[in-house]
């Protein structure tokens, strides 16, 4: 029996949990049993990357070792994703001696097996360590040099337009856009008749970069504290508004197009359907107050349907302060995580979309800093933290109106959807804090009395 066929006994054998990574994820899912394989890379010694469907349809990626017959899942230290990398690193040698045919794009293609690796860029990173924070997909630090992004749960064949990171990491990196860790390359599964699967993603580490949620937060609590100044506070903001802008910009190369009464119905529809299912959900004291500013909620998403012919273009997606990393001395901006919106569906992820949102999702998350310091720092005065929120969003949107206008671009910023795109993302943090977390209610409460005041 080859080697392959073993695996695939083994995991036909396996329970549900060989899927999924550790912790609170495995616990929290249930996974339909038997699993299949459906095919897997070779890394030798033991090491496997597969694709493996379970009862119910659904597929995964499955970083996979071989000890002694037995089968589990791989984790930091087995070598997996430090195999991966030195693939990447040069995808011609890590096909050479199974049989490769390579494209003239520099893609490797395994003889039969439809694993294909794109690489960008050569460094040796030796050495594995598990990244802890919690996050939809599952990552690995290699050689503190390059960082491993497992995709965990892969969209169902058929299913199209489910993964844009691929896509939009390219068109960055051809149109010169170096304000994400650099791309050091990508693994598909190229099925036969179907749309490739995004494995896994290679970038370049950045030590001791920190997300938004960190390092915002902290500039807000040394402002509320007397240990910065405003200006100062104020700064990173203007930063994120020009890298915005250069990132809109980048990703327009692949294209403008424009919204039609159709699409523009669906935005419509779809602020309903959230605003409807919060005042359901929202209880208590923050659900009254939501309830008495619905009406004009409603009333502010009819800019949707007014917005016939804005701009549309491939956008970032999910765009917040949590997707900015900041390293280095002097400090310096990175934006990561280009795989869509995870609310809506697999299909729409990969959609153009307004500028427009983007800039709304950063401009709630600027607010989100702010509710978070008042809410989880003592002694804080909060006329000086709503003072940061109100100028780190001026600052921002200033700096990315200069910024789209000095290359003639100013025209993918449809302003009318800045209000109406607002207000339905905290109506979705009402529901995200419902369904997923609720302490965090206190934060779209607090940003809703701010965009709609009491009347008087």
């Amino acid at each position: 029996m080859s080697s392959r066929e073993e695996l695939a006994r083994l995991v036909g054998a396996s329970p549900g949990g060989l899927v999924l990574p550790g912790g609170d994820r495995r616990a929290a899912r249930h996974v339909a049993t038997p699993l299949r394989l459906v095919d897997a890379a070779d890394l030798s010694t033991g090491r496997w990357i597969g694709v493996v469907e379970d009862a119910d349809g659904d597929r995964w990626t499955v970083p996979m070792i071989v000890e002694s017959g037995a089968l589990r899942r791989a984790v930091a230290g087995d070598g997996v994703a430090e195999a991966l990398v030195r693939g990447i690193v040069d995808v011609h040698e890590m096909h050479r001696t199974r049989g490769s045919a390579t494209t003239p794009e520099g893609r490797a293609i395994q003889g039969d097996r439809p694993f294909v690796a794109d690489g960008w860029h050569s460094a040796e990173a030796v050495g594995e360590r598990a990244v802890t924070v919690d996050q939809t997909n599952e990552s690995v630090v290699v050689g503190e040099r390059a960082i491993v992004k497992w995709t965990v749960a892969l969209p169902r064949p058929g299913v199209t337009g489910a993964q844009p990171a691929g896509h939009r990491l390219a068109t960055l990196r051809g149109a010169g856009f170096a304000s994400t860790p650099l791309p050091w390359g990508l693994l598909w599964f190229a099925e036969q008749d179907a749309p490739n699967r995004l494995l896994a993603t290679v970038a370049e580490f950045l030590p001791g970069a920190e997300d938004g949620w960190d390092w915002a937060v902290e500039d807000v609590r040394r402002l509320a504290r007397g240990d910065s100044t405003l200006e100062d506070a104020v700064a990173p903001a203007a930063r994120l508004g020009e890298l915005t802008a250069r990132m809109h910009q980048a990703l327009a190369s692949a294209g403008v197009s424009s919204a039609d009464d159709r699409l523009t119905a669906r935005w419509t529809a779809r602020a309903y359907d959230d605003l409807d299912a919060a005042v359901q959900l929202v209880d208590g004291p923050e659900g009254a107050r939501l309830r008495a500013r619905a009406g004009r909620v409603a009333v502010a998403f009819a800019a949707f349907r007014e917005c016939v012919g804005t701009p549309l273009i491939d956008v970032h997606g999910d765009l917040h302060v949590g997707q900015v990393l900041r390293h280095g001395d002097p400090a310096d901006y990175a934006v990561t995580d280009f795989d869509g919106n995870p609310v809506l569906a697999p299909e729409e992820r990969s959609e153009p979309q307004p500028a427009a949102l983007d800039v709304a999702g950063m401009l709630a998350s600027l607010d989100h800093v702010g509710r978070v310091v008042l809410k989880r720092t003592d002694g804080v005065d909060p006329a000086v933290v709503r003072q940061w929120i109100s100028a780190a969003q001026v600052a921002f949107v200033d700096a990315y109106r200069a910024t789209l206008a000095s290359v003639g671009s100013l025209e993918l910023l449809d302003e009318r959807l800045l209000v109406p795109l607002r207000l339905q993302q905290e109506c979705r943090e009402f529901l995200y804090a419902v369904r997923h977390l609720p302490r965090w209610r206190y934060v779209p409460d607090a940003a809703l009395l701010d965009l709609l005041p009491d009347e008087e």
